[in-house]
């Protein structure tokens, strides 16, 4: 009796392990592949956009509609340029707001990375595989991106290709890799090329894609 009851005990134990394996294995999965957990310069979804910049400065960005574009009535995009001295990576970050929420909620996030002068844009390409590289590796993403050029007819004048890399996440929401090549002299402000790295929420990428 007592050898059967070691046996019990000790298949149990296994059994119990094996278990405890595999929560913690997908919690781990899950948690890379949150939307949350991935930062642009330190700001992350569902974040307050007050802890980062003050009340009147996000004010101001709302309301200058030179720089500010509005979903509709629904969200806003503004920049966060005012800040920018505490930027390591990007040279400008975008930043999603739901209109008259006065908490601020961070909805997504778009780094903007400014190309070199007269630089080809394979260079651009290059950076951005990278960066996709990077994103897969550090969420331990099981999925393969979506790699795709918007057609030429949908191009803005000043705009020569547009390469679009995505992943789609699992538990909702995407997180953005785009190359704008952008045609010299028809831009009014500049003329390089744009890398953008964005993370949308899933409720803004369901809004999106509803609209």
């Amino acid at each position: 009796m007592t050898d059967i009851y070691r046996s019990e005990k000790l298949l149990f134990m296994r059994i119990f392990l094996l278990i405890l394996i595999f929560i913690f294995s997908f919690q781990s999965l899950s948690k890379a592949e949150d939307v949350m957990d991935f930062e642009i310069e330190g700001m992350s979804i569902g974040d307050s956009l007050l802890e980062y910049m003050e009340e009147n400065k996000i004010i101001e960005e709302i309301n200058d509609e030179t720089i500010s574009y509005y979903y509709d009535n629904d969200y806003v995009a503004i920049s966060t340029w005012e800040i920018k001295n505490k930027f390591k990576i990007y040279d400008d970050v975008g930043v999603i707001l739901k209109i008259n929420d006065n908490k601020y909620e961070i909805y997504a996030l778009e780094g903007t990375l400014y190309m070199k002068e007269k630089s080809d844009i394979k260079e651009c390409y290059e950076k951005q595989n990278n960066i996709t590289s990077d994103i897969k590796n550090s969420f331990n993403l099981n999925i393969e991106p979506e790699i795709y050029f918007i057609p030429k007819k949908q191009l803005k004048p000043h705009n020569v290709s547009t390469k679009i890399i995505d992943f789609e996440l699992n538990r909702g929401g995407v997180i953005r890799t785009i190359c704008f090549e952008i045609k010299p002299g028809v831009r009014e402000n500049s003329d390089l090329n744009l890398l953008y790295v964005i993370v949308n929420s899933p409720t803004f990428w369901k809004y999106l894609n509803s609209n």
